[in-house]
């Protein structure tokens, strides 16, 4: 396929980067028309033209294909001895199959955007490339530096076409061309705060009727008054980000829809709106009576650290499945979530996702390994949890949970288990704090979410890099003072909306909201 050199991407370098891994050294673009159908008819048709077929891996003979190497970038760390050892184990399994080995490389979150384009800059081949929400698919598509997908998922991508929905597949396309393959796992949100439940009950308050962050001021300042040396609400190293509203983020810069909940279309910037000031003014009260930790702007721990040591008691948090036992992991004590947003979805909560970029040598490959991945069980857990016996061990087989090996701990591994990463955790092992439900108790999450009205809308803030630039310099100004409550919003909000106003604010709201409105007039 034709191949050619592409430059850095301006909007994903601006955004906060992700991570120093497993190295390793080492196409055509689709053409977009006027005239092609909309995202969610064309995934729609590739879907009904397979109804009813098998696996690609069923009806094809791949073992005698000729001889080649796929080659994975992920995000996570990832030790040279470990990313061997976990590609030779997956390699014994493709290349049965297809006569394909895997190379997996992983690069840590902090370095993984600079990594990855610089390797797609420089034309290196990636057959199979994770990607996030800093890796957007507008930006990568309209550059090149990914392929489309649709004919591949017909001919070699059947177990993903059965399992992914139409309006999944159309929240991962531009013009009808799908792009990525978005990773089963919990596809939506909802927000709340995580509290210490032994500090929590030892209050005696019913926590049972709390809708709203401000119902929280009760629970807030009975923990000061019962545990005086105890921050009733405490950031993580600095942030306190986790607002209690349905956001609909529409691409994750600015210009949001305020309320998943409602149809109201409106684009506005949520951080110069009257809901984000009410949660500002609120949060600076709370700092000022002494319920948010002291400076929690410049505080630099982690507050699963906090809460593990006893200094913190509650922390704002999404919530879905298995949360729970996620912050008991991290704290190492018991904790209870209180659920204030109910379980929502939007387009961005489909932020981890797979591409077959354009220095791939053989898309078909590709797409036959990234198949596997989705759909066999021992791929998956090769590349989730690394080797049986050396990375984890059955604490039960039957239900499938497991454990770290006596002895070890998630620091001795070289590998980042994180099964959000992979292309289907659904499939895989659980972890045994996670409980043999959590798998079947993620699907019905799933069905649950609300969707947002704009869900499926893709944004292209490519006419606009400039200003998204200009305004993100201006919200990291302002951000962590203003949502730990260290500054009054009233000392800074003139300025604030000045500096928006001058970095080109309405320009990305304009230029967001028709693009909204086409997209609404294409698919009603």
């Amino acid at each position: 396929m034709l191949r050619k050199r592409i430059s850095v991407l301006l909007a994903a370098a601006m955004v906060a980067g992700l991570a120093a891994g497993c190295g390793s050294s080492g196409s055509s673009t689709a053409e977009s028309s006027v005239n092609e159908p909309s995202a969610s008819t064309q995934a729609e048709s590739v879907q009904e033209s397979n109804a009813g077929q098998e696996s690609a891996a069923g009806e094809k003979e791949f073992s005698s294909q000729e001889p080649y190497t796929v080659r994975i970038v992920a995000d996570g760390y990832g030790s040279e001895e470990a990313c061997a050892e976990i590609s030779a184990a997956v390699s014994e399994i493709t290349r049965a199959k297809f006569n394909t080995e895997v190379e997996i490389v992983r690069y840590d979150f902090s370095t993984y955007v600079d990594k990855v384009q610089t390797e797609l800059a420089s034309g290196e081949k990636i057959d199979l490339l994770g990607g996030v929400s800093q890796l957007p698919i507008p930006s990568a598509a309209s550059q090149g530096q990914v392929i489309a997908l649709n004919e591949l998922l017909e001919s070699d991508g059947q177990d993903i076409l059965a399992d992914i929905s139409k309006e999944d597949l159309a929240s991962t396309s531009i013009d009808g061309q799908v792009y990525a393959i978005r990773n089963n796992k919990e596809l939506g949100l909802g927000l709340g705060f995580a509290c210490n439940t032994e500090m929590l009950e030892s209050l005696g308050i019913d926590y049972s009727n709390i809708m709203t962050e401000a119902d929280m001021e009760p629970i807030l300042q009975a923990a000061k008054e019962k545990y005086p040396d105890v921050y009733p609400l405490a950031s993580d190293s600095g942030a306190m980000g986790d607002y209690m509203l349905a956001i609909d983020w529409l691409g994750r810069d600015f210009g949001v829809l305020t309320d998943s909940f409602s149809d109201d279309t409106t684009v506005k910037n949520f951080y110069t709106s009257d809901e984000y000031y009410e949660l500002c003014k609120r949060r600076y009260e709370w700092s000022q009576n002494g319920l948010i930790m002291p400076d929690a702007s410049i505080n630099t721990e982690q507050v699963s650290s906090l809460m593990g040591a006893g200094k913190a008691f509650s922390a704002t948090t999404e919530t879905k499945p298995g949360i729970e036992s996620q912050w008991e992991r991290n704290t190492g004590i018991d904790v209870t979530i209180i659920n204030i947003v109910p379980y929502y979805t939007t387009t961005s909560n489909l932020n981890n996702y797979w591409y077959i970029p354009y220095t791939s040598e053989q898309p078909d490959r590709a797409m036959q390994i990234l198949n596997e991945m989705y759909s066999n069980p021992d791929v998956a857990n090769l590349l989730i949890y690394g080797v049986e016996g050396k990375y984890y061990e059955f604490v039960d087989e039957e239900k499938g949970l497991i454990d770290y090996p006596e002895g070890v701990t998630g620091d001795d591994l070289g590998w980042t288990v994180a099964a959000w990463h992979f292309p289907n955790e659904l499939i895989a092992h659980k972890w045994v704090t996670d409980g043999p439900d959590i798998w079947s108790d993620t699907i019905q999450f799933n069905k649950d979410c609300h969707p947002s009205i704009a869900k499926g809308f893709v944004w292209d803030s490519t006419d606009v890099t400039n200003e998204v630039v200009a305004c993100t310099t201006v919200l990291n100004k302002y951000k962590k003072g203003l949502e730990t409550g260290d500054v009054d919003p009233d000392s800074v909000w003139d300025q604030m909306k000045a500096e928006f106003e001058e970095a080109g604010i309405e320009k990305i709201l304009t230029e967001k909201q028709k693009q909204l409105d086409n997209w609404l007039a294409d698919n009603k």
